[in-house]
């Protein structure tokens, strides 16, 4: 069934035969590969002979992972639907199933991040302590979580009226507007990204430790700033989603933002961990030039000895 009598011709030049299929998959699958490895990266570390154990950030990290996948699967499922083709070959039906799609995607998403914001904080307050700022970080991230379900949740009435009133004239309801509640929510969320990046700062300076070592753990934690970029970059994709006439060409784009920056939060939340592992390589690698010095060394005299 063609889409014409929804969105009219589509404009001259393009080309309706192409779609960003390959695209979608190929950024999705790889992001959520390096995410997971993050994860089971965090979790031998911190099971190894000379890690801690398991601690609640972890397992609240283990949590996010799951969501995580949950985004993946929505962006994988939106190609089925029509996800980065051209509006103009999209039937009413796909588009329904992709904004049902795009629907699940937004309590999914800000579970994912809500959750790996939450496990960083608790590995701050396990490595450095708690205060005031940490209380107040903490809250805004749980309250932030609470306020996008919520709001995301009561927007419409009826909920099917948020995909039915593209597709069907006789649908009858109310829904939010949704571009605002994006980007409002989108400058909220970088905002506690910020917040959350300056956290253990004040602690770090006052410690009692050579200045090379309070940058070096500085610097690990300021990576983090990744996700800063990656949702920056998401909420000008959105932008740009919401102003396009081919949406679900957009959409794409916005679709992949959405998957890295999760997952990119996720591995930014394990780099810590791996304190462990690389004492261990560190270690073993000393010990392995020590030997071989070693065994030069023994070896060199005999040489010269030899006629």
């Amino acid at each position: 069934m063609s889409a014409s009598w929804m969105w009219g011709p589509a404009p001259p030049g393009v080309d309706l035969t192409e779609n960003q299929n390959s695209d979608i998959i190929g950024a999705v699958v790889a992001i959520m590969i390096i995410g997971l490895s993050a994860v089971v990266l965090r979790i031998f570390s911190r099971l190894s002979h000379s890690g801690p154990g398991l601690a609640e950030d972890d397992y609240v990290i283990l949590v996010a992972a799951v969501l995580g996948i949950g985004t993946a699967v929505c962006c994988l499922v939106s190609v089925r639907w029509g996800g980065g083709k051209h509006l103009w070959v999209v039937t009413a039906d796909e588009f329904n199933k992709l904004y049902q799609t795009t629907y699940a995607f937004v309590i999914v998403y800000i579970a994912c991040i809500s959750a790996t914001k939450t496990s960083i904080l608790l590995s701050y307050r396990r490595v450095f302590g708690d205060g005031i700022i940490w209380y107040i970080v903490f809250t805004l991230t749980l309250c932030h979580w609470a306020e996008v379900t919520i709001t995301w949740l009561s927007g419409c009435r009826p909920v099917s009226y948020y995909w039915r009133q593209y597709t069907d004239p006789t649908a009858v309801g109310t829904c939010i507007d949704a571009p605002l509640f994006y980007f409002i929510n989108g400058i909220i969320g970088l905002f506690i990204d910020v917040a959350i990046l300056l956290v253990p700062i004040p602690t770090l300076i006052k410690l009692q430790m050579p200045p090379t070592k309070k940058i070096f753990i500085g610097g690990i934690f300021l990576l983090g700033g990744f996700v800063c970029v990656a949702s920056a970059v998401r909420i000008v994709m959105m932008d740009q989603l919401v102003k396009s006439p081919d949406f679900t060409w957009a959409m794409s784009k916005v679709f992949i933002w959405s998957c890295v920056e999760p997952f990119i939060g996720i591995v930014c939340a394990c780099l810590p961990t791996y304190a462990p592992l690389v004492r261990k390589f560190w270690t073993a690698a000393a010990t392995h030039h020590s030997r071989a010095r070693f065994a030069v060394g023994a070896i060199a005299p005999r040489a010269c000895l030899d006629p």
